[in-house]
């Protein structure tokens, strides 16, 4: 089992440090490479690891439970709850588009701004999310 954290950790930081960085520089290597291939694969990579980092924070919320309304707030809770939520947005968003890219195929972006920001919200909230959830099972691995 622990090989399996390990494993999906190290999976959902490298898919997080990825993303990220191409979604940087995606704009100066799009006359060297097909940047739309590129980041066909990278969506499928993405569905991966929020597949995974949707049962790790699905675990976690429920390891934790409900909160008691007589007690404060703790942070623990706050990081639990802001991670599942978090990672419940930026899946539906990124299934959203990704589901709508492989039906219409990619002459659907052309000129569809509300796509591109979709796509661009999900390209800084993905690693973010991915990153974060990969290093907290890392640790408590």
């Amino acid at each position: 089992m622990n090989l399996l954290k390990q494993g999906s950790a190290i999976y959902m930081m490298v898919v997080a440090a990825v993303v990220a960085v191409f979604f940087v520089i995606n704009t100066f290597l799009a006359d060297a490479i097909d940047v739309a291939t590129v980041w066909l694969v990278l969506d499928v990579l993405m569905a991966i690891g929020l597949g995974a980092a949707i049962v790790v924070n699905s675990a976690r919320k429920w390891t934790e439970g409900g909160r008691d309304p007589n007690l404060p707030v703790t942070r623990r809770y706050v990081e639990i709850n802001t991670a599942f939520y978090l990672t419940v947005g930026v899946t539906v968003l990124f299934l959203h588009n990704w589901f709508s890219l492989l039906a219409n195929g990619t002459d659907s972006l052309e000129g569809n701004h509300q796509a591109w920001v979709i796509w661009a919200a999900v390209d800084v909230l993905l690693p973010i999310t991915l990153g974060v959830t990969g290093y907290r099972l890392w640790r408590n691995n």
